[in-house]
């Protein structure tokens, strides 16, 4: 049967935190540093991929490996990134409790001269309350405020990026005669991985595309679906959805899940222990979907997502292909163990086989 072609973008989860995304004491020990991190999103930049995300975190979790206790400021990092750079698209994050618009409308106006237009914006709701607690800044609201928070937040910015002045008194942000210039030459694309439905919704609405993660291939089907639907139902036609997905590749099938057994040997239980304990100190757990995931993580014993994709090149990339063919992907955004060989092993020979199966890319004609 006849494949349909579809074209997607590919980015990367850029590591900011010191191990990357694998919770052990056996996984190759990342440090988050910026020029580790500039080799990563120059060797993505030369492999063709579109866009190098990063995270926003402020509290790592501890435990033998001391999982993310040193992490990178994502919006000067990327800052850093687009200087060393010259096509790929260069993605902060961004909390809105965290950060007033009025700042990071700045900010964001300053990436996009450094990058001449290649600024996008990842916006975070919740995220957990010790994390930013710690600060003082954490805001007693629940599932449905944090997300009114969120909207009124976008809200401001986008004047700010368009209006010479702005007088606002709502709900959560009061600007007086605000001024903010320079301005960004065009308004940055913003996306959130707002999973529940009020997250859905307030993405399909807000923000240009979800990023999206799944337990397992068929979670990420539906998921990507869902998201789809929504955006239809709001006349949203030109709403893009990005999946995450964490890979972990080797010469062979056994190869690949050897490495995987390896770092679940040294799955570090502390940190992921800690990682739960915050997540689940959450009044609104029930509605945040993102922090189950992470809840599910630690109680599995899992070094990595349990929905890891696992294999040879041409077996990951049959079982990417599937998802994005199944869940209609506009992008997907990969995470993997080592972010120089394995991100080389992802633009090249994975990238070939997704070529295979109908799902075309940038990366492919490097």
């Amino acid at each position: 049967m006849q494949v349909s072609e579809r074209h997607v973008e590919l980015g990367v989860f850029l590591p900011v935190g010191n191990g990357g995304w694998i919770t052990s004491t056996t996984s190759p020990q990342l440090p988050a540093t910026y020029d580790y991190n500039k080799q990563v999103a120059v060797l993505a930049e030369e492999l063709g991929f579109d866009f190098a995300l990063s995270m926003a975190k402020w509290r790592g979790y501890g435990g033998p490996s001391r999982h993310w206790d040193f992490t990178l400021e994502s919006m000067t990092t990327m800052a850093g990134l687009a200087e060393a750079t010259s096509r790929i698209g260069v993605w902060g994050t961004v909390h809105t409790m965290i950060f007033h618009p009025a700042v990071v409308a700045k900010m964001a106006a300053v990436i996009d001269q450094i990058s001449k237009g290649r600024f996008g914006l990842n916006l975070v709701a919740g995220s957990n309350p010790v994390d930013q607690g710690q600060m003082g800044l954490w805001r007693d609201l629940d599932h449905g405020g944090r997300y009114r928070l969120a909207e009124e937040w976008l809200t401001v910015i986008r004047r700010l990026w368009s209006e010479e002045r702005v007088d606002h008194a709502g709900e959560f942000f009061r600007l007086e005669d605000c001024m903010s210039n320079p301005k960004p030459e065009h308004a940055p694309p913003v996306i959130c991985a707002g999973a529940s439905d009020t997250g859905f919704r307030f993405t399909a609405q807000h923000c240009t595309g979800s990023f999206l993660l799944g337990s397992n291939r068929d979670d990420f089907v539906k998921t990507g679906r869902r998201a789809k639907e929504v955006a239809a139902e709001l006349g949203r036609t030109d709403f893009k959805t990005y999946g995450l997905f964490t890979i972990v590749p080797g010469a062979t099938d056994k190869e690949a899940q050897e490495r995987v057994a390896y770092y679940n040997a040294g799955v570090d239980t502390v940190a992921l222990d800690n990682q739960t304990r915050e997540y689940a100190s959450d009044p609104s757990l029930k509605q945040n979907t993102m922090a189950n995931r992470f809840i599910a993580q630690g109680e599995q014993r899992n070094s990595m997502s349990p929905a890891a994709i696992v294999g040879s090149p041409e077996t990951i990339a049959r079982k990417l292909a599937d998802i994005i063919h199944g869940a209609e992907l506009d992008g997907i955004t990969v995470i993997v163990p080592d972010f120089i060989d394995d991100l080389r092993t992802i633009g090249t020979a994975v990238v070939d086989g997704l070529h295979d199966g109908g799902v075309m890319c940038n990366a492919y004609a490097h």
